[in-house]
């Protein structure tokens, strides 16, 4: 059965992949957007594009339709590696992510919504950053304390204003999205093809990542289900830093010669350098006891496909 979607942070590197995806499946899509001009062009006017929650009501009223939409996917948010954290970089970080989210629940108060699901954006970096394998977190595990953290918390939080609009909220826990063209993987790719790869610090910090087909089709598994409250999303088998790299230059037949002492990643990116040295073991519980089945469970069979497809 079509369903009425609208989706923020629709033309990233997932967004954009769960457009194709609903568009075969015959879905209406309205996406919020900055670049509203750019859509049409890009899905051959099939997607409805908006630059204000707003303008979703003049749009409906235009086509002789409702304003209610069934399922909201919120993944806006300005990307947290970007670029060093200033003081002013991190209130952008916020404002994308926890401003927009504020926004979205007053939209939804404002025209008296009702839907069906709301999957709204979050990451592993709720549960702070640790230095090696332990703990393991799972949907039930406290919050940390570093910025991470408190960006996470906040943004749950303000997901949470949408609670009386929808029959379910579900807080998505993303952990590192491999996948071609895109992510950490459009990054880290030309490096370690030159040979210049190598491990970060100790090599020991935990790197819990999924595979963007398996993010997609979890997104889908999700709306389809009763769930609800936070899931990780990310593969059942992390692995450290050390193992990444090692798997990484595997695949790309080239050597990772080149280390990356603790004390240059703090130099070169200040306190955004915490992504890099530490990390999070995160478990999928949610998600594997739901019988979720993951199609590349395993890093090399992750990597092997991504390359594979660049």
């Amino acid at each position: 059965m079509s369903k009425r979607i609208l989706i923020t942070g629709g033309t990233g590197f997932i967004g954009s992949k769960l457009i194709d995806g609903w568009l075969l499946d015959g879905h209406d899509i309205t996406l919020l957007t900055r670049r509203p001009k750019w859509i049409p062009e890009r899905w051959i006017g099939k997607v409805t594009a908006v630059s204000e929650f707003s303008d979703i009501n003049v749009s409906a009223q235009d086509k002789g339709e409702s304003s209610g939409i069934d399922w909201v996917i919120n993944l806006a948010g300005e990307g947290i590696a970007d670029a060093r954290w200033t003081p002013k970089r991190k209130q952008a970080l916020r404002d994308s992510r926890v401003g927009l989210t504020q926004r979205l629940a007053r939209w939804a108060d404002s025209t008296n919504q009702q839907f069906e699901a709301v999957l709204s954006g979050s990451a592993v970096g709720y549960y702070g950053s640790v230095d090696g394998i332990w703990p393991t977190f799972s949907e039930t595990s406290a919050a940390g304390t570093d910025f991470s953290a408190s960006l996470c918390i906040d943004w749950e939080h303000a997901a949470k204003g949408l609670n009386d609009r929808t029959k379910r909220l579900v807080l998505l826990r993303t952990g590192i999205v491999l996948g071609e063209h895109g992510g950490m993987l459009k990054r880290m790719r030309l490096p370690f093809k030159l040979g210049l790869g190598g491990v970060i610090g100790s090599g020991q910090q935990v790197i819990s990542w999924i595979h963007r087909d398996d993010y997609c089709r979890a997104i889908n598994y999700l709306l389809a289900s009763d769930l609800t409250g936070p899931v990780n999303m990310t593969a059942p088998t992390p692995v450290s830093n050390r193992e990444f790299t090692a798997s990484l230059a595997t695949t790309l037949h080239r050597p990772a010669l080149f280390p990356m002492p603790s004390v240059a990643a703090k130099l070169i990116f200040g306190e955004l350098s915490e992504l890099l040295l530490k990390g999070q073991n995160v478990s999928p519980t949610v998600l594997s006891q739901a019988g979720f089945d993951f199609k590349y469970p395993n890093l090399g069979q992750a990597l092997e496909e991504t390359m594979r497809l660049w």
